[in-house]
């Protein structure tokens, strides 16, 4: 009797679920879900990447790319070489070191097109043979080789801009798909935390609907121990036949594995909500009974009527559609006429110093250099391969096209129905409130009545069944009513 009065006051009071540990509720569960399990770490790293790529790309266009490289280079060279008016060759060994500083600038502009900017300082002592020449007989012969030196200090300033023309620029595509995957990302960062939401709503009313399984089991089985003691009683008495007795019995045994059963599902859902949220193993958890939220008022379901066509899979359609055409504009392009206009302005400053045995001479280096070249190219014949990928992209735009259409036309419709099936349930459980309190007024007056001796341990049971009954047909209810306002969030944009 103490066992069935503490079940009892736990279902009167319908606060939790009995688990022992802390209380959590179905915010608490859904903001840890959505913040803190590996699921939203996952979720919120595609939105991550896809931004930080957006951002690579954008920051191309405002600062950039800047790179330094150096070459520091050292060698011993060994020439063999004939001359005229010696019979043997000359053997000549020479070292050389230099040394390169290469500093590039690199800048994307708003046409598509590249500018660059190079500037390049050149450091070389190179050693090279310096022929001492002597006339015999009047001719001009080699006499010795001598080792002269060429000192080079110079720097060099270069730039250059390159502008496709008629087709779409390499580095303006990469700009564009990266934004595109930005905003699919949003998009889809919005779905997955919205579908998050739904399993972890989903696992939280699972878990309080298997316990009163559980609790309805336990006293499913309590009433049939207690409905075969009596029935043993009357057969022992002769009141009831035999058979009547043995299917007394063989229903005690079916409540009690229906419990087995309830008792291992209950074990299921607390392992698929732990797991759900990250908890450790053997973690105990009370979950504590959610109010009936308010549905969206007049003015809220209008706008979202209004605002239908912002649903997730509606802007990924409109997105998928936007993408599939400027595919189709970079084909088109590149099957055409291309060309390419390329401009570059280069100076040079310096000095030269060669050291000879005759003696130094130092010449200042100042040049300059500029060019302007358009290149066109003009396609004959490929056989029908650009032809055919053209239809191809043709083909996959007008179905990503056909596809946002439906989405469209469909958004409307299905936000009607949501709104509708969200009306309907929010009377339910108006509805299904009023049922459960009667039926906990009616299980405090057979628990008055029982602890009078006016009804028996069976009646208290039947009772209780019922109020738990009507508990469950209410979360049941309330699980359908937050699935959908939750869906509601897919047309809400953060």
């Amino acid at each position: 009797m103490p066992r069935i009065a503490v079940v009892l006051f736990i279902v009167l009071n319908l606060v939790a679920v009995s688990v022992a540990g802390e209380t959590i509720t179905l915010k608490e569960t859904l903001d840890r879900l959505v913040t803190r399990t590996t699921r939203a770490r996952i979720i919120t790293g595609q939105r991550e990447v896809a931004k930080a790529k957006f951002s690579a790309e954008k920051i191309g266009y405002y600062l950039p790319k800047i790179s330094f490289s150096t070459l520091p280079e050292y060698g011993i060279s060994e020439d063999y070489t004939s001359y005229f008016g010696i019979s043997d060759p000359i053997s000549f060994k020479s070292a050389s070191a230099s040394g390169y500083g290469n500093i590039q600038l690199k800048q994307k502009v708003l046409t598509g097109g590249d500018l660059t900017f190079e500037s390049r300082f050149n450091i070389s002592n190179i050693e090279y043979p310096d022929p001492v020449y002597e006339f015999i007989e009047g001719r001009q012969t080699v006499r010795d080789i001598n080792t002269a030196t060429d000192k080079r200090r110079l720097g060099n300033f270069k730039l250059q801009f390159i502008q496709p023309l008629l087709r779409t620029s390499e580095s303006r595509s990469a700009y564009l798909t990266a934004r595109s995957n930005v905003n699919k990302a949003d998009v889809e960062w919005r779905i997955n935390q919205t579908d998050l939401k739904k399993e972890g709503i989903t696992a939280f009313f699972d878990l309080l609907t298997a316990d009163i399984d559980r609790q309805i089991a336990e006293s499913n089985s309590q009433l049939a121990d207690y409905n075969a003691r009596w029935d043993s009683v009357k057969f022992d008495d002769e009141v009831i036949t035999e058979e009547t007795w043995v299917e007394s019995k063989s229903e005690r045994l079916e409540k009690k594995l229906a419990l087995f059963d309830a008792q291992a599902n209950y074990e299921e859902k607390i392992n698929d909500f732990s797991h759900l949220l990250d908890f450790p193993s053997g973690r105990e958890v009370t979950l504590e009974s959610p109010s009936i939220p308010r549905r969206p008022d007049s003015r809220k379901a209008q706008w979202l009527l209004d605002n239908a066509e912002t649903t997730g899979e509606t802007e990924l359609a409109r997105i998928a559609m936007e993408t599939a055409r400027r595919e189709l504009d970079e084909v088109r392009n590149s099957a055409g006429i291309n060309g390419t206009l390329n401009a570059s302005y280069a100076i040079g400053r310096g000095t030269v110093t060669r050291s000879k045995e005759k003696g130094e001479s130092e010449e200042d280096v100042d040049t300059k250099d500029w060019q302007v070249s358009l290149n066109f190219t003009y396609p004959i014949w490929d056989g029908g391969a650009a032809g055919a990928g053209i239809h191809s992209q043709e083909l996959t735009y007008e179905s990503k096209h056909l596809e946002y259409q439906a989405a469209r036309r469909n958004a409307r419709n299905k936000m009607l129905i949501l709104l509708k099936r969200l009306e309907i349930n929010g009377s339910k459980l108006a509805l299904l409130e009023q049922e459960l309190e009667l039926a906990r007024n009616k299980l405090r007056d057979a628990e008055g009545r029982h602890n009078e001796g006016l009804i028996s341990d069976g009646a208290l049971l039947e009772n209780r069944v019922y109020c738990m009954e009507a508990q469950k047909n209410s979360l049941t209810t309330m699980k359908g009513y937050y699935l959908d306002l939750t869906e509601l969030e897919k047309s809400e944009p953060e």
